[in-house]
């Protein structure tokens, strides 16, 4: 199991400005859980460990949530959302992903 971003947010990751992530579905993932990083179906040597997983409305996204997706406003967060997802809906619920960056080639 793996963690999977667009290649643009790998340098945030690991620079500890993308502490956050939210999806569509709620992921296959367990809080605790050490993870790998993976842009398609390349795996990186990068972990995280999952901090928390719950749902919230997508228009409950605030600006200090935009900053901890890595974006500089909510409007470049909905903008990237617009850009993977190809709409905005308010009212639909989406999962929050909470992590920490653990570095490359992570062991417990």
């Amino acid at each position: 199991m793996s963690i999977s971003f667009k290649w643009r947010y790998i340098p945030l990751i690991r620079l500890g400005l993308k502490t956050e992530t939210r999806r569509l579905r709620r992921p296959r993932l367990r809080v605790g859980g050490i993870y790998p990083l993976r842009v398609g179906r390349r795996l990186l040597p990068d972990r995280v460990r999952i901090l928390n997983i719950y749902p919230q409305r997508l228009g409950d996204v605030t600006e200090e949530d935009a900053h901890r997706e890595g974006f500089q406003s909510l409007g470049e967060f909905r903008k990237a959302w617009l850009d993977i997802y190809h709409s905005w809906d308010d009212e639909q619920q989406i999962w929050v992903i909470e992590f920490r960056y653990l570095g490359e080639r992570f062991k417990e």
